[in-house]
């Protein structure tokens, strides 16, 4: 009868963990390599998702609001992304099928561009508030908000000890600035001379090297901003990296491939609708993944070979974050 207590309270005490640590049904990763993006290919902004050759592209949400932003969770059960669907920019969660959409806070504000902890149980994002951009970060349990920055587009280091993101005003030269999760402090990365034209920062699978889109360019001229385009740079600030040459319209916003081999990136066509590019590293020319005249926007990349367990697995997830902030 003592065995038997004990095994019931061990039983319920995990129940109670897994409740905690996993706020939202888990739903079922994709057995294959995915992108998800944000796309008008059937007159509205809705999200989808393809193979990496661009084939199979499937709809996820049917709904009539703007939905964009997609970023996959570690273990690709489910998809957070920006919708306005209730009248104002803010954050959902749904399953990896499109199922169980729900708003990821109980009280609305301006949120966008969402980036998961390596763990899953945090996320930061943007908040657009008093007339400026904040990064912010919440747990996935309580959706507890923290203001950590002044910036837009966070991006959360693979070992979760920091954040990259874009500091400056809107429509004014910004930099990269690189936030220390534990000690709330921040210092700029890129570039090291001063503000520049820079966006979109994103860092390798494992944390090495940040890519991001830059307009390398010491004044600002209007017809200039068609150079802006790919780099690459190591996180101790070395061995900077044109990936794509400034020629033809501006490339931006890259994504890197999970294995950490291609980057995937936007480009405008000829009709200036804007479209999905995938790049090898090792030097082989781009390939277009999505079909001009209609407007695509980057995503993310799941692979589920370079992904955790897709299994619940809150203990494994608990002792990883645990290590890490030993770091």
């Amino acid at each position: 009868m003592k065995y038997k207590s004990l095994f019931l309270f061990y039983l319920f005490s995990q129940i109670v963990l897994y409740t905690n640590i996993c706020p939202v049904s888990w739903g079922e990763a994709p057995t294959t390599a995915k992108i998800v993006f944000a796309s008008r290919k059937d007159g509205n902004l809705d999200i989808y998702t393809m193979n990496p050759e661009g084939r199979e592209q499937t709809r996820l949400t049917q709904h009539r609001s703007v939905d964009a932003n997609p970023k996959w969770s570690p273990t690709g059960e489910h998809i957070i992304f920006s919708s306005d669907r209730d009248g104002i920019l803010d954050l959902y969660l749904m399953e990896a099928d499109g199922a169980n959409v729900q708003r990821f806070f109980t009280k609305s504000a301006d949120r966008d561009t969402p980036t998961w902890a390596p763990d899953g149980k945090w996320i930061a994002y943007n908040r657009w508030e008093h007339g400026k951009f904040s990064i912010y970060i919440a747990s996935t349990d309580s959706r507890k908000e923290e203001q950590v920055g002044l910036g837009i587009y966070p991006t959360w280091s693979p070992d979760g000890t920091e954040i990259a993101f874009i500091e400056g005003a809107p429509r004014k030269p910004k930099r990269i600035s690189i936030l220390n999760v534990h000690t709330r402090r921040h210092k700029f990365f890129f570039p090291p001379k001063g503000p520049s034209w820079v966006r979109y920062p994103a860092w390798s699978p494992r944390g090495s090297k940040l890519a991001f889109s830059w307009l390398n360019r010491v004044e600002f001229r209007r017809e200039d901003f068609e150079a802006e385009t790919i780099y690459i740079v190591n996180r101790d600030g070395t061995a900077l990296q044109q990936i794509l040459a400034e020629a033809g319209p501006p490339a931006v916003n890259p994504v890197w491939s999970p294995g950490g081999s291609d980057l995937l990136y936007e480009r405008p066509d000829v009709e200036n609708q804007s479209q999905i590019f995938k790049i090898a590293l090792d030097g082989n020319p781009p390939v277009q993944l999505t079909e001009s005249g209609l407007s695509h926007f980057l995503g993310d990349w799941f692979d589920p070979e370079f992904a955790l367990s897709v299994s619940p697995q809150p203990y494994l997830l608990t002792t990883q974050w645990a290590e890490v902030k030993k770091k």
